[in-house]
């Protein structure tokens, strides 16, 4: 660990031209190791990767630029970088952003709303980013020239995943593939458009002001619309009870503003929670959260056909 430190430190002194006054490991970070750097009273953030394959190489400058382009607030990106011979699953120097993530704030009804009203109007703006093509990001382009290419190639990959588990057999996960992907394709023709990928609480900055700011775009990718608020919504089931879920659903849905209809989401989210479900259940195997998980994928499956 000093050694790691010694690193950081030298790292950050060398990108900031200054002097490290302090440096503090973040708990409770899952997958990446991040520290807050204090220079001069200002606050950073240097955060190691896991891989080294994710998130892809210029997918988080390309996001930056971007964001500042269309005047939407953002950390400032100090540095990326994957060819430093000690930090070789690369690692990320930006600013850090004041004010506290909303996941550490408790609200009531009334702020709650605010909060989701305000989360819509942000998250309204970020989606008229256009992307070229579906999928992962890299540089700018991305790779599918279909949003349900894209999504059923992502399925087999989950799919074999959970397979390899021995968490599915592969013929369950086939004829749950076909609705899904069936469905999925009569939302082909909405446009590719910036995903921030885990819109949740943990991810929304806070200032003093009550403003909102997106942060940790790891995750990030290219799709249509409801694809990043149906994983949202999946998310709020298992955080918000139900009279809760619906009034912060319905607040969200309110307030956000796009080109197509928002009736469309309706029609969609149930499916894209199947799809989203088995990542999460590929990702949560042999974790606490796996058997809850599994009870509401089985849910949205019965709900397929309905």
């Amino acid at each position: 660990m000093e050694e790691l430190i010694i690193h950081i430190r030298k790292k950050v002194e060398e990108l900031l031209h200054t002097k490290v006054d302090d440096i503090e490991k973040l708990e409770n970070v899952p997958n990446n190791s991040v520290y807050k750097i204090l220079v001069k009273n200002r606050p950073y953030i240097f955060k190691i990767y896991k891989q080294r394959n994710w998130p892809e190489d210029g997918k988080l400058i390309f996001i930056n630029r971007k964001l500042i382009e269309n005047h939407i607030g953002c950390a400032k990106m100090i540095a990326f970088d994957r060819n430093d011979s000690f930090f070789q699953t690369g690692f990320l120097l930006e600013e850090c952003l004041p004010g506290l993530t909303a996941d550490q704030i408790v609200f009531d009804s009334e702020s709650g709303k605010e909060f989701y009203k305000k989360l819509a109007l942000l998250v309204s703006k970020i989606h008229r980013i256009h992307i070229e093509n579906y999928g992962y990001i890299g540089s700018g382009n991305a790779s599918y020239n279909s949003f349900i290419e894209s999504m059923s190639d992502k399925y087999d990959e989950i799919a074999k995943a959970l397979i390899n588990k021995k968490l599915f057999d592969k013929n369950s996960l086939l004829e749950i593939k076909k609705p899904v992907i069936d469905k999925l394709r009569l939302s082909d023709n909405l446009p590719s458009v910036l995903n921030h990928g885990d819109l949740s609480t943990k991810n929304v900055i806070v200032d003093n002001h009550g403003e909102l700011t997106l942060i940790d775009w790891d995750d990030a990718m290219s799709y249509n619309w409801i694809a990043d608020i149906s994983r949202m919504t999946y998310w709020m089931k298992f955080q918000y009870n139900d009279y809760e879920y619906a009034m912060y659903r319905n607040t969200f849905m309110e307030h956000y503003s796009t080109d197509s209809s928002n009736f469309d989401f309706n029609v969609f989210e149930n499916t894209l929670h199947v799809w989203i479900g088995l990542d999460y259940l590929n990702y949560l195997s042999n974790k606490p959260q796996y058997e809850e998980t599994l009870a509401y994928f089985k849910e949205t499956v019965d709900k397929l056909n309905l």
